[in-house]
């Protein structure tokens, strides 16, 4: 009998979903950013075709900013077949403490699986995405999984650009590079799939000079400690591409 690829991958996911978006006002003054709707459907929906696509049925909500409508709008996750867990971010202090207040509030959950998916809702997700990323980590034996984007090299001081070796053995996340300094083209998206191990770090974070806890940091000392990680090159989202090219 042929296995689904997802019966062994991981059953749980974290959603960024607490930020502002400043750079959308005035429409975010009144609509959370993930419920910001694209081609007709909030943007979080595209995130939780993918999540639905990768097997994974436990999601923590992290929101914020109108995060009423944002519990209002998920339910009982029935829709996307999903069980529904919902914290909250009061201080936008960074990505790895967003993932702290997951932990917090609900150890019980990354004590049970071995792995999980961190991501933010604010991309329009294809919806095997995630779906790849499951099937890295299976095939490659690897403990971590990012989602890489190729960019122009103008752009990465921006974002991030990852260091590595050979088939994309990732060595390094360089979070937003001084310019003309960074380590490749290519930038790893706020997508990943992490041990839960990973939780073990988090009170040793330390904030970075951007003054935020990133999870790239985290992320860099387990690859330090031994961890195996892997980029998966996937297409640039078309909100990520000038408007000139996203067409």
């Amino acid at each position: 009998m042929m296995t689904d690829k997802t019966d062994n991958g991981p059953k749980l996911a974290v959603l960024l979903a607490a930020g502002r978006g400043k750079r959308l006002r005035p429409w975010t003054d009144t609509t959370p950013k993930p419920l910001l709707p694209v081609e007709g459907r909030p943007t979080l929906d595209f995130t939780l075709a993918a999540v639905k696509k990768a097997g994974i049925r436990q999601v923590v909500f992290i929101v914020g900013h109108l995060g009423q409508q944002i519990v209002d709008y998920v339910g009982d996750g029935s829709a996307w077949g999903i069980e529904p867990y919902f914290c909250e971010q009061k201080e936008l202090l960074g990505t790895a403490h967003a993932l702290k207040q997951a932990a917090d509030a609900f150890p019980d959950l990354f004590s049970s699986h071995g792995s999980f998916v961190l991501t933010a809702t604010d991309y329009l997700f294809d919806s095997t995405v995630l779906l790849e990323l499951v099937e890295t980590q299976q095939t490659a034996d690897a403990e971590i999984v990012v989602s890489l984007k190729e960019v122009p090299e103008s752009e990465l001081s921006g974002r991030s650009s990852v260091r590595f070796t050979g088939d994309f053995d990732l060595q390094e996340i360089v979070e937003k590079p001084a310019e003309g300094q960074a380590p490749s083209r290519f930038s790893g998206s706020l997508t990943f799939l992490l041990p839960s191990k990973l939780v073990g770090l988090l009170p040793t974070m330390q904030m970075s000079p951007r003054g935020e806890y990133e999870i790239q940091a985290l992320i860099n000392q387990l690859i330090l400690d031994g961890a195996k990680a892997k980029g998966v090159l996937q297409a640039t989202p078309a909100e990520w591409k000038p408007p000139s090219d996203a067409k």
